[in-house]
């Protein structure tokens, strides 16, 4: 009987459909989701359609490989799954009336054999990538991220106490430490703009948002010729472009939240937008007070496409960071520090080459309250313009680069007594300086040999402080080894603006008149060897090897201008459908010459950076992150908080006393440790017609009581005092949703 009524039931279909009743009669709805048998990975624009019934439009999936077919009108159907580089997959399911059945396909990898296509390259370059770097793509750029500093250091902020008459610290354990050092040596950029202090410190969220970058470049030497500046290393970022249809992501947890929109304004037009902050509105029960953390970010970009004539971009980006410094009780003290920068790119044809014209400005300010007998509030900022013509066109064999760059940069920082006022004559410090430099260089690229590729290229720049022309050669050779190998040599120089010593403010007087021009800015200058291994292993895996060795000149420092570098960078990857990951070690060792006579200084530092995102079930992922540096450089600044003496004889003892001559006077040496874990699910939902995904996780921050190591000083309640970190944040673990569609 039941046999009878299926039948009949199938039968029915096409006579309701030949006389029109399928619109009033009750329907179904099947929906589901379409993935690769080998991986597991949803696929993207599949089509999904019924066989043998008509007026039903075929359903694509979205970006998640979900599909939705309404309005089937009861019975057996006969569904068929179809992509491009997949086997087509039939399977029959029968639609009661009024009922959702879930139908998923796993299809088999099938490659599409294409014929051989000739194509001639045209001078116009417009790229507009949509695709995220993703985790592993940014992994080499993660292991600098742990050498980022807020900025407090390079301004000169930690030197104001010295500069100010009596304002030194009494006691050597009225110091507080800050992770930096006293020249800022490199060169990032944001889609061709400027930033002086680009990641956020606290490491509470990814120091980059990977849905948002598109590559994140890092030259530790080798760098070509169109990057000026960059004495230790060369970050180039760039974000990627949004899509021409609508998207969204929302999140919030116990800690952060995040957004992202993107997507078309008019035609050719569209746009990307997201924010980040860190609130820590749920961290209350587990930190018992406060929380003295907070962050936010704000990126976004639009893109004009310009058909034939190029394309145009614009990029703003804006961050705000701070930390409590309430380590002593009663009055409470917070250092801010934060960017602001954006550019506008045109990248199109120029006279037969490929052009990219740039124009970024980027602004850096801080504030850092330092104590002592009469607290000051100090505070600076930083302000850069940079425009940047680059060409390029092949040449015969050679394929050549040229272009021309300007640069502007101007700083300044101040001292107030403590609190603030606005009144302009009760500055007791302002340091500033000001300076421009214009350069123009050419890069020529040659292919030799089928497996050797030569580049050389020379850069001249100009600097207002001293109009002398300056030359930075750039040279390298890399070398095939195979199909799935190569070596790089590569050397060059390298010179940029960076902050004169300080002994300049002494020249001039130990308190400066506002409107001082001292100090000035000095012209550093830096030379590179690096060789580098590239190497594909296959199932997309990479590894990467490079060894460096720099010597640096006319760097102000304590201990001379002159010093020396040489380290080794690891780093491996793999990027695929299902698992992801990196692991970036980096060993280094910084020395001067005044070493040999014993008068010098040496120091090393480790880094290391790891990560691992992938599947858990169909539906779920875990993501876990490791990230540890040891050898940091701290600068030592008074405490932010009147001197209170403890009952220990250790710190109330004379100088002359052995007894002083105790650990207070050294910086801190322990280790920065993180290691983060993290649990999703996401479920797929649809409301009438609308398709989202929603995917609660769980996570776990493990600070290990030395996540925050921004800011140290010594517990002067011990009998034993030893550096600890300010605000130390507990192991926190943290619920929260994403909302996507």
């Amino acid at each position: 009987m039941a046999v009878l009524l299926l039948l009949a039931a199938t039968l029915q279909v096409p006579v309701a459909s030949a006389r029109g009743q399928t619109a009033s009669a009750p329907t179904g709805v099947v929906r589901g989701q379409v993935r690769s048998e080998g991986t597991g990975a949803p696929l993207r624009m599949a089509a999904v359609e019924v066989i043998g019934v008509r007026g039903l439009a075929v359903a694509r999936t979205d970006s998640s490989g979900t599909y939705v077919l309404r309005n089937l009108p009861p019975g057996l159907h006969l569904l068929r799954a179809t992509h491009i580089d997949h086997a087509t997959h039939e399977v029959e399911v029968y639609v009661g009336e009024s009922r959702e059945v879930v139908l998923n396909f796993d299809l088999e990898m099938r490659p599409v054999r294409l014929p051989t296509i000739t194509t001639r390259a045209a001078p116009w370059r417009t790229p507009s990538d949509t695709i995220a770097a993703g985790v592993a793509g940014l992994g080499q750029a993660s292991v600098r991220v742990l050498e980022s500093t807020p900025g407090v250091a390079e301004l000169g902020l930690a030197e104001i106490a010295r500069e100010v008459p009596g304002h030194e610290p009494l006691d050597p354990s009225d110091i507080l430490y800050v992770r930096g050092g006293s020249s800022d040596l490199k060169l990032v950029l944001l889609d061709g703009a400027p930033v002086y202090a680009p990641f956020h410190l606290g490491g509470l969220i990814n120091a980059l948002d990977p849905d948002l970058m598109r590559s994140a470049r890092l030259y530790l030497g080798g760098a070509p010729a169109r990057y000026d500046g960059g004495l230790s290393y060369v970050m180039d970022l760039e974000t990627r472009s949004g899509r021409s249809t609508e998207h969204a992501s929302l999140g919030m947890d116990l800690l952060a939240s995040h957004a992202r929109l993107e997507g078309p304004i008019v035609d050719r037009v569209t746009y990307l937008a997201g924010g980040r902050a860190v609130h820590g509105l749920g961290a209350r029960p587990f930190t018992g007070e406060g929380f003295p953390y907070l962050y936010g970010d704000a990126i976004g970009r639009l893109d004009i496409d310009l058909g034939r004539n190029g394309r145009i971009t614009s990029t703003g980006f804006w961050n705000r960071e701070s930390v409590v410094l309430d380590s002593l009780g009663g009055h409470t003290s917070e250092a801010v520090w934060g960017n602001a920068a954006g550019s506008v790119r045109y990248r199109g044809a120029v006279g037969g080459s490929n052009a990219e014209i740039t124009v970024g400005v980027g602004a850096f300010s801080t504030e850092l309250p330092v104590g002592g007998p009469r607290p000051l509030m100090t505070d600076g900022y930083s302000r850069r313009l940079r425009v940047g013509i680059n060409l390029d066109r092949p040449a015969g064999p050679t394929h050549v680069q040229y272009g021309f760059s300007f640069d502007r940069l101007r700083f300044e920082y101040r001292a107030w007594p403590r609190p603030r006022t606005v009144r302009e004559d009760s500055l007791l410090l302002r340091a500033n300086g000001a300076g421009t430099v214009a350069g123009t260089y050419v890069d020529a690229t040659w292919q030799a040999l089928p497996t050797l590729q030569l580049r050389g290229g020379l850069r001249t720049d100009i600097f207002s402080t001293d109009p002398t022309p300056r030359f930075a050669p750039r040279v390298s050779a890399t070398l095939l080894l195979g199909e799935r190998a190569s070596v790089t040599l590569a050397a060059g120089s390298y010179r940029q603006y960076v902050r004169a010593p300080e002994n300049s403010l002494a020249a001039s007087g130990a308190r400066i008149i506002p409107d001082s021009s001292a100090p000035d800015l000095a012209i550093a200058r830096a030379s590179h060897v690096v060789l580098t291994l590239d190497q594909d292993l296959g199932e997309g895996i990479r590894l990467g090897i490079e060894g460096y060795y720099k010597d640096f000149k006319d760097v102000p420092s304590d201990r001379g201008d002159e010093a020396q570098a040489s380290g080794v960078d690891l780093w491996l990857r793999r990027s695929g459908d299902r698992l992801s990951g990196w692991i970036g070690y980096s060993l280094g060792w910084t020395w001067s010459d005044e070493q040999r006579a014993g008068t010098g200084a040496f120091a090393g530092r480790h880094l290391i950076s790891a990560g691992l995102v992938g599947p858990l079930g169909n539906q779920g992922g875990f993501d876990l992150r490791i990230a540890y540096g040891a050898g940091l450089p701290y600068t030592a600044i008074p405490e932010p908080e009147t001197p209170v003496f403890a009952a220990s004889t250790r710190l109330l003892a004379d100088a002359s006393d052995p007894l002083s001559e105790t650990p207070l006077s050294k910086p801190p040496n322990k280790p920065y440790i993180r290691i983060d874990f993290q649990v999703e699910r996401t479920f797929i939902a649809d409301v009438r017609g609308f398709a989202f995904q929603i995917t609660p996780y769980f996570k776990v921050l493990n600070a290990l009581d030395r996540r925050d190591a921004l800011f140290y000083h010594f517990d002067r309640s011990e009998e034993d005092p030893e550096t600890r970190p300010l605000a130390p944040l507990p192991l926190l673990p943290i619920l929260g949703l994403q909302w996507t569609f």
